[in-house]
């Protein structure tokens, strides 16, 4: 048996050489107004994801910043909080807090010792009874020079470099390796 034919077709001429080739022209025209929509979405999308390799993580190691005036700090260790501009990723924080430091006067200089525990990073008191720091996590002990009195701490605290200018006080923040005996700059 033959199978029927479909009549809407067969009144229809097979396309010749002209229609092919707007037939192949409409095809490939479409193909590249598609790709060009792809690409006016994809490529700003691509530059979004990739800013922040590109700029690079915002560091603030080796800044000076302000720690405040001289004449706040004496004999007694007076904790200071460091504040600058944080950049990561997408977010610009103008006012981050990135660490504290213990200022005190030794003979007429000022040193600044990172809060930062060289055992395993934790936070550093000072105890004024005992006049020493202390670090609460593992019972390390500081003298108030920063020298290691007793604990499992390998090294002394760690000195940051401190600079006066017309009364001001300012510190160049950095962080050190933990848990090393020699002290090692990170970043």
């Amino acid at each position: 048996m033959s199978e029927p034919k479909d009549e809407r077709n067969a009144s229809r001429p097979a396309p010749t050489g002209a229609a092919e080739s707007r037939r192949d022209f409409l095809l490939a025209a479409s193909a590249v107004a598609g790709a060009g929509v792809g690409a006016m979405v994809l490529l700003p999308a691509a530059a979004l994801v990739a800013d922040p390799v590109r700029r690079g993580a915002g560091s603030t190691a080796g800044t000076l910043l302000p720690a405040g005036k001289r004449a706040q700090f004496g004999p007694v260790p007076t904790k200071v909080e460091l504040f600058d501009e944080r950049v990561d990723a997408w977010n610009r924080f103008p006012r981050a807090k990135i660490g504290s430091v213990w200022v005190v006067a030794q003979d007429v200089a000022l040193v600044a010792l990172s809060s930062v525990c060289p055992h395993l990073g934790c936070s550093i008191d000072y105890d004024a009874a005992a006049g020493c720091f202390a670090c609460p996590c593992h019972k390390s002990f500081f003298s108030a020079t920063g020298e290691v009195i007793e604990g499992p701490s390998l090294r002394a605290m760690d000195r940051l470099e401190v600079q006066e200018d017309g009364g001001l006080v300012q510190i160049r923040w950095q962080r050190f390796k933990h848990a090393v005996a020699e002290k090692e700059p990170i970043g």
